[in-house]
């Protein structure tokens, strides 16, 4: 390993400014083309920010959502974006028109909550999870219903698509990740990451929150966290990596302390490490960069329950959700006239210029 102070110099992000979202963002990601950053909002609303340049000018959002705008997935060329939210609702956006309308939608696409969605690598296939504790495939182009994929026994919070396009990857609140063969519709395995999991207080807690391939394929991550109780969640951030080929696991990679709780969003970065964002409590979270076999991070920078980040198409470019600093969930601010006052927690989203390859 790579004394982590230079790997710090090589691959630390720096700050470059805090995009403000007038509502939390369940999510954030910018654009294949790289010329718009998109978040979905817990008020229903597609946010875009003009990406092109460094003063990312709020563009008009796109409505319709009922409620909150839980998962956001892309075709790979175009732009087409699909969002699905907590009641249930998928739609196809062309993300880059002027006033977009959606191209298609499916209201009642899941009996409740969608909790994730992704686009297969060729773009003709959306896959959608949810609180029904089923796995659906759609048609991308047209938004039709092809197929479900149904075995688990509590809600399928991740799913993701194997590079290779033939396989696919969806994780449950319990730890239990399932290999779908898309072809056949079959499930062809299981994966243990019940160490994302515990039962505790009546609660089921934890479960795979996150979930990625890296580029070649030959890796599976599921973050989450290794709970310790439940209530008021504790418990350190973790992200379980197995061998794709043998299903075994490979790694654990514990990023914090009890009060950080869940590993929220990552991607692998083809250098050797993870890039991920924790959410924990009282209003922590972290921004951070580890290599597999590392006990620590070589780049960790605190913000405020960090729940997605995004890399941009150029790779010069980081995007992560935060809350507004001194957030209170239940309590009440004096106002200057000194009445009291119950403002809503809202989302910078702080941008980050990440270093160019030294080959660059």
């Amino acid at each position: 390993m790579t004394d982590p102070s230079e790997l710090a110099k090589l691959y630390g992000p720096k700050e470059l400014k805090a995009v403000k979202a007038e509502q939390q963002q369940c999510a954030v990601r910018f654009t294949p083309c790289g010329k718009f950053l998109v978040g979905g909002g817990y008020d229903g609303l597609v946010r875009r920010w003009d990406a092109s340049g460094d003063e990312f000018a709020e563009l008009p959002p796109l409505s319709g959502h009922g409620g909150w705008v839980s998962g956001l997935a892309f075709h790979a060329e175009g732009s087409r974006l699909y969002s699905a939210d907590s009641w249930g609702r998928l739609r196809a956006w062309s993300y880059a028109d002027a006033a977009p309308q959606p191209l298609w939608e499916t209201a009642d696409a899941h009996n409740g909550w969608i909790h994730a969605l992704a686009v297969s690598p060729d773009g003709k296939l959306l896959a959608t999870c949810g609180m029904d504790r089923l796995v659906r495939i759609w048609d991308a182009a047209t938004g039709g219903k092809l197929f479900e994929l149904a075995g688990h026994a509590f809600d399928v919070l991740a799913v993701s698509f194997h590079p290779d396009g033939k396989s696919l990857a969806s994780g449950d609140l319990a730890g239990i990740v399932k290999h779908w063969d898309v072809a056949a519709g079959n499930q062809v395995r299981e994966f243990d990451a019940r160490q994302l999991y515990l039962s505790n207080r009546l609660q089921d807690v934890g479960g795979v929150r996150s979930m990625a391939f890296d580029e070649t394929g030959k890796m599976l991550g599921c973050g989450g966290a290794r709970p310790k109780v439940g209530g008021n969640v504790q418990g350190v951030p973790l992200a379980v990596l197995f061998d794709w080929t043998t299903g075994m696991a490979t790694h654990a990679l514990e990023f914090g302390k009890d009060s950080d709780v869940y590993l929220c969003d990552f991607y692998f970065d083809a250098r050797g490490f993870i890039v991920a964002v924790t959410s924990g409590n009282p209003g922590a979270g972290k921004l951070l960069m580890q290599e597999f076999d590392a006990k620590e991070p070589f780049f960790s920078i605190a913000k405020p329950n960090c729940h997605a980040v995004s890399r941009h198409p150029s790779g010069l470019r980081l995007a992560v959700t935060t809350v507004n600093a001194n957030s209170n969930g239940n309590g009440r601010l004096k106002a200057a006239d000194g009445a009291e006052e119950y403002p809503g927690n809202w989302s910078p989203i702080v941008i980050f210029d990440m270093p160019a390859p030294a080959d660059a």
